[in-house]
């Protein structure tokens, strides 16, 4: 206690200097300076992020199309069954093939056998895969009627009917499922020939959907999960389809452009051919990922949410696409008769890529965002995407407030009012707390808190 003070002389006492007030006094003091570090909170949950989360989703949608898209597409087929009609005298007739790369693929022929009926031509440069998937030269003098084996070739169209060539043979195979055993060549080609032209919208659509769907699920709002997620799956199933047309102006050329430079090449795919080959593999995901980061923006009607997408989209292609070769060729070898696992990889990288770029571009570009930071989600920002939101207890509020009884279906809107943006109570029952004072209706600024029930926000804003 201090006595015979002066009575001009302010006391402040240790509970008063400790007491939340000052720091909420002190805090918006920092705030109207502009400071940063005010809206800094320990509790921040990393997981929340938008980035993030849109990443992990991203690479979830791309696993889903692998998983679909897998059974049926086939890099070479694969045809198995007892050899007869073994002919080491046998070669395509002269003219069978129009001029191209498949005359240089025929150029050494040793021979011809038969398997289930298909004439199945073998290569010179045939190679065994052993137990292991490694792969060596063929020694044809083990090959002989009766053998079960398994060939992975490519069917070729012929001038007057279409050739099978086998570069790779698998001896002693297990037996196959009775129901792939009863397609023939020309069903399997057909069938992995319709799957190839899906890959790219059924890989749009499936990481349309996911990324489309994650923030109703993060925030508990399954109509906006399912709707989102349906318009991704829409767009991305039909933008993919579109868009591979147009990439494939584009990336066939320069895939072939690769292809040849490799035949002439004695070490396989050179530098260049390499090169040109991720350019072109980059610009078709590139179109491929614009497909992908419509979804948000056409569902919730956001410019905003909707150039984030395309911009995100399409860079997230771009490394995407420049990730696919290097994963294939170099991680995993080129000597292989099926690239799934390089394929799955691949397809992953681009979701991640996709997803995790669509959340960086919101996160660069953004102007005005809430963050909770007491609450069911704290951590998770809301991006102001709309000039008008509304937050409540309501699945159908923009900011949706669960298992919280003291937030009414509507508790207030965030309105854009020119450059500045202003918060709103609508049920005057329930107040709106803005740095722990009630208001009705209040201008906000940076680093302000805002408290509606249970649940504390700051809101941002982009400095600048």
């Amino acid at each position: 206690m201090i006595q015979n003070h002066d009575p001009n002389l302010i006391v402040i006492t240790r509970d008063e200097a400790n007491s939340r007030h000052v720091d909420d006094l002190v805090k918006r003091q920092m705030s109207l300076r502009g400071e940063p570090g005010v809206t800094r909170s320990s509790g921040r949950a990393w997981y929340y992020q938008n980035w993030l989360v849109l990443s992990v989703v991203g690479a979830l949608g791309a696993l889903a199309a692998w998983a679909l898209i897998e059974p049926v597409y086939d890099d070479m087929i694969y045809f198995q069954g007892t050899v007869s009609e073994l002919d080491w005298n046998d070669s395509p007739a002269s003219g069978e093939l129009q001029a191209g790369r498949e005359v240089r693929l025929l150029e050494a022929v040793e021979g011809s056998l038969r398997i289930r009926g298909e004439k199945i031509y073998l290569l010179g440069r045939l190679k065994e895969l052993d137990a292991r998937g490694a792969a060596r030269l063929v020694d044809y003098t083990g090959i002989k009627d009766g053998d079960t084996i398994g060939l992975y070739l490519e069917h070729l169209g012929g001038s007057r009917e279409d050739l099978n060539v086998a570069l790779y043979l698998v001896r002693s195979p297990p037996p196959q499922p009775a129901e792939r055993a009863k397609f023939t060549i020309g069903q399997l080609s057909a069938r992995s020939g319709a799957a190839g032209m899906l890959v790219f919208a059924l890989v749009a659509g499936m990481i349309g959907l996911f990324i489309g769907a994650a923030d109703g699920i993060v925030c508990r709002l399954p109509r906006r999960a399912l709707l989102a997620g349906g318009v991704g799956l829409l767009v991305g199933v039909v933008g993919g389809f579109i868009c591979s047309m147009i990439a494939n102006v584009v990336y066939t050329p320069l895939s072939d452009l690769a292809m040849r430079q490799m035949e002439r090449s004695t070490a396989g795919l050179g530098s260049f051919g390499f090169l040109v080959q991720m350019f072109g593999r980059s610009f078709a995901w590139c179109v491929a990922g614009l497909a992908m980061g419509l979804e948000q923006g056409i569902a919730l009607r956001s410019k905003r949410l909707l150039l984030y997408g395309v911009l995100g989209g399409v860079l997230g292609g771009v490394l995407g696409g420049l990730l696919f070769d290097p994963i294939d060729l170099i991680m995993l070898g080129p000597d292989k008769p099926s690239a799934h696992w390089s394929r799955l990889c691949g397809f992953v990288a681009i979701g991640l890529c996709v997803g995790g770029m669509i959340g960086v571009v919101e996160l660069l570009t953004r102007d005005v965002w809430l963050r909770m930071t007491q609450g069911p989600l704290t951590g998770k920002e809301f991006l102001l995407f709309k000039d008008v939101m509304a937050i409540g207890s309501s699945p159908r509020s923009d900011i949706y407030l669960f298992n919280d009884p003291q937030v009414a279906k509507q508790h207030a809107l965030l309105r854009a009012v020119g450059d500045e943006c202003e918060i709103e109570a609508r049920d005057g029952s329930i107040p709106v707390l803005l740095n722990d004072r009630a208001v009705q209706r209040a201008r906000l600024r940076h680093g302000d808190s805002i408290t509606i029930g249970r649940t504390v926000f700051v809101f941002q804003r982009r400095k600048g």
